[in-house]
């Protein structure tokens, strides 16, 4: 996806992104490592999805479907897809940063190598509760040192998924200047897998309550597939698109 280059987020690490949604501007405001930017909340229809932009060798593509679009990243070592379903869902024009608002509910996708953080974690022989507890406290110490510069009362609760992977849910409450009616409180929901972390993030807010964005995220996680190999994109596009065709 493409974005004026002066509203560009250029971040040194993957980290968390506060999102405040401005409905009456039509835009979204993104703090990212201390500096606001601009990015244009435009429709579905205004935003190319797969097969309209060049595919690369690693990266990440939203394939349109019937109930919605099927999210796919290629990294290096790690091929996923999460199924996005909603009746409306717009990608939004965030730079490197991957945003889509479903139903208007705002959902980030984010993921990173366990050893930015934790680069003893396989020898030390980490469970996966372990690993997504050293992330969150990475990403918080991150938050109140560098971004937020206010210290944070986080929430966590663990969760079995249906499919035996351990999540993490995680939250904190935005401090005094970056709360609005639009963005009250921030939640995450990480899960290992292989050796990234795969994160969602949620804005709870005066329409989207904790309750709400806490099923929305476990319902998208429900959804993550983990590709033994590379996902051919031109190749599930099409499969897709001979489905929906019976």
């Amino acid at each position: 996806m493409k974005t004026d280059s002066k509203f560009a987020i250029s971040s040194s690490r993957v980290a968390m992104v506060i999102v405040i949604r401005a409905f009456l501007l039509g835009a979204v405001f993104v703090l990212s490592s201390g500096r606001f930017n601009l990015a244009i909340a435009n429709p579905v229809a205004d935003l190319p999805f797969a097969g309209s932009f060049p595919q690369q060798e690693d990266g990440w593509t939203a394939i349109k479907t019937d109930e919605g679009i099927l999210f796919v990243w290629n990294r290096k070592d790690l091929s996923f897809t999460l199924s996005i379903k909603g009746n409306e869902i717009r990608p939004m024009d965030a730079g490197e940063n991957i945003f889509f608002v479903v139903d208007g509910l705002v959902l980030q996708i984010q993921s990173l190598p366990i050893s930015n953080f934790a680069p003893d974690a396989r020898t030390k022989k980490l469970d996966e509760k372990s690993i997504l507890m050293a992330h969150r406290d990475w990403e918080v110490r991150f938050l109140e040192n560098e971004l937020l510069h206010s210290k944070l009362t986080v929430q966590s609760s663990s969760e079995k998924l249906a499919n035996g992977r351990e999540a993490l849910i995680w939250q904190y409450d935005l401090p005094e200047g970056f709360r609005t009616a639009d963005a009250t409180k921030q939640m995450y929901l990480s899960v290992v897998a292989k050796d990234y972390i795969v994160l969602l993030n949620g804005v709870v807010n005066a329409t989207a309550s904790e309750s709400t964005v806490r099923s929305f995220l476990l319902a998208k996680i429900a959804t993550l597939k983990i590709s033994p190999d590379r996902i051919d994109v031109k190749r599930l596009q099409e499969a897709i698109r001979k489905g929906a065709d019976h």
